[in-house]
């Protein structure tokens, strides 16, 4: 009973909120915590999250100075081999215009440093085994995948537009008077083509890479995608199957040829696409153990 009576006298004057000297007692309650601030969650809280890790690796910052560095060094050989070849009188000099060099350094080189960095994008990730992470904090995991995919395409798309600018501006000034002749339109159809390609790349890689799950595998496929059966399908008399492969149709994109760059530009798109949507269902429907 002495218990129960101590109990209740301190429960009393908890209650009334009064000290021994008779003063009022201020009672602090906790804060209740207000609604979640627009951003602080959803969709624009996982682009932020994935913003943050996207340039907090250092591969990242590492495969966009390759990609400076071979267009730089891919737009040199040729100035300097064409340079060469009609310095020294030769009959069959190679010859060719400042868009299309360009076009070529990006297709030939640069997308492949795209390609890996779409990769990664996902892979390391699953290296790491921060896919867990991940997945706890964004449990929708066609948020997360959104996600990179909005921090990826523009970066993507801003760097296709500075490295073909640079490709074309480096292949002018290259060539020289031994360039052909190009009009303004072909040298913006190229820039653009550029930088429209390349962000579908790196998208269409990050799908595979979660299909994948592992960098060097799905890195041998794009291998194989890109370059392999372009090269194969044409010594079979499959040259026409070939221009509806993704390499095909964005060199196409870039240079003009091929189906021309509108229906190429469609083409690389349903790539992506297909990509996307695959890599949505396989990352939605397995278990990341």
């Amino acid at each position: 009973m002495t218990g129960q009576t101590r109990t209740g006298q301190t429960g009393q004057a908890g209650q009334a909120g009064r000290t021994r000297s008779g003063q009022a007692m201020t009672v602090r309650t906790p804060r209740r915590l207000g609604p979640p601030r627009p951003g602080d969650g959803g969709l624009t809280g996982a682009v932020r999250s994935e913003w943050v890790k996207f340039w907090s690796v250092q591969s990242t910052w590492w495969t966009l100075a390759s990609g400076v560095a071979l267009m730089i060094g891919g737009v040199t050989i040729a100035a300097v081999s064409t340079r060469s070849q009609h310095a020294q009188g030769v009959p069959e000099a190679f010859t060719t215009s400042a868009p299309f060099v360009a076009a070529q350094a990006i297709g030939y080189l640069v997308q492949w440093c795209v390609a890996v960095l779409g990769v990664l994008t996902i892979t390391s990730e699953y290296s790491t085994g921060t896919i867990r992470s991940t997945l706890v904090w964004v449990p929708d995991r066609g948020r997360v995948l959104l996600a990179k995919i909005l921090v990826l395409a523009p970066v993507m798309l801003v760097f296709g537009l500075v490295l073909g600018a640079g490709a074309l501006g480096l292949s002018i000034v290259g060539l020289g008077e031994y360039g052909d002749s190009y009009s303004t339109d072909d040298a913006y159809d190229t820039v653009l083509g550029i930088a429209l390609y390349l962000p579908l790349l790196a998208v269409f890689a990050l799908g595979l890479g979660v299909l994948m799950r592992g960098a060097a595998g799905a890195i041998a496929v794009l291998f194989v995608i890109l370059l392999i059966f372009p090269i194969m399908l044409p010594a079979v008399n499959l040259a026409q199957v070939a221009e509806y492969l993704p390499g095909d149709a964005g060199a196409a994109m870039m240079n003009g040829g091929g189906h021309g760059r509108p229906l190429s530009g469609l083409i690389v798109l349903g790539w992506t696409l297909l990509s996307a949507l695959a890599a949505h269902l396989w990352l939605k429907r397995r278990d990341i153990t």
